[in-house]
């Protein structure tokens, strides 16, 4: 099986041509939420992926809190406009 980073993975959910794109896509919240399996991304991707979409930095220990930080409605303002 081929291995996809987390960020890769949601370029290709979103339908980014460049991974840079992602900061500015809408739906990667919604994309993040509705993952069926989760687990299969490590929390240290999760905290580099969430680090490099809101600009701030992640230091979630577990997938509990990465799920937390997901559901919060607050992350929904850490979008990027031109």
């Amino acid at each position: 099986m081929i291995k996809v980073d987390l960020l890769e993975y949601l370029q290709l959910l979103c339908n980014c041509e460049y991974l840079s794109d992602l900061k500015y896509n809408s739906g990667w919240q919604s994309k993040l939420r509705a993952l069926s399996a989760p687990e299969q991304f490590t929390v240290e991707e999760w905290n580099q992926t969430l680090e490099y979409l809101t600009d701030h930095p992640i230091h979630c220990k577990t997938l509990r809190e990465v799920q937390t930080y997901l559901a919060n409605p607050a992350l929904e303002n850490t979008e990027k406009s031109d």
